[in-house]
């Protein structure tokens, strides 16, 4: 009984993982995922009080493996290295489990303009952030980025290098071609991405 009382537990959290993704969570319903899920209301409703309670519950699962992948990456001795270890360590999440990165796309995207903001959320979003400033400010002090470049933007410029894989490997990829792209970011930082002096501005 236990077993297949947790099994229905995480068939419930797929369904509505998948639902958010494809609708947001302003517009998903606990009819919805029940269909997906194939279960009745009653049975959802036996597991999960209320729709914020799944997409609290979803949003903690999804910041544990964020914060893994980081926490991975931070063993690497070096800013650069930390840089590659986490796009690598992103890379095999979405291999591993490809809703992921659509749902976690999908839960930016409502923090930043849906009606409903979340803590747990924002907890998710701003790790990413976090991770990406104290690389930068790292990679500055020890001279890995080039000498008149801005920490702050070049963290802004790996973040939405972050958010635009993210969202290509989940709404847009093919089979395949989302680890490719990951494989060629890899080999740009590789071959000096990060520490190219940076040209005169051009004029307007």
């Amino acid at each position: 009984m236990g077993a297949d009382s947790e099994q229905t537990r995480r068939t419930i959290l797929r369904a509505a993982r998948d639902v958010i993704a494809e609708c947001g969570y302003a517009a998903a319903t606990f009819a919805q995922i029940a269909t997906r899920a194939g279960v009745s209301r009653p049975t959802l409703h036996y597991y999960f009080g209320t729709r914020e309670q799944v997409y609290e519950t979803l949003l903690g699962e999804l910041h544990a493996q964020i914060t893994s992948c980081i926490a991975e990456a931070q063993e690497q001795p070096q800013p650069r290295r930390q840089l590659v270890a986490f796009t690598s360590a992103v890379q095999r999440m979405c291999a591993e489990d490809p809703a992921a990165m659509r749902f976690l796309v999908a839960a930016r995207v409502e923090q930043r303009r849906g009606p409903h903001r979340s803590a747990a959320a924002q907890r998710v979003v701003s790790a990413i952030h976090d991770f990406y400033d104290a690389l930068a400010e790292a990679a500055h002090r020890s001279g890995e980025l080039a000498p008149d470049a801005d920490p702050r933007g070049v963290a802004d410029m790996l973040a939405s290098l972050f958010w635009g894989m993210g969202f290509h490997a989940g709404f847009v990829a093919e089979d395949g071609t989302a680890s490719i792209v990951a494989r060629q970011l890899l080999q740009l930082f590789d071959d000096g991405l990060l520490t190219l002096p940076i040209g005169a501005p051009v004029d307007a």
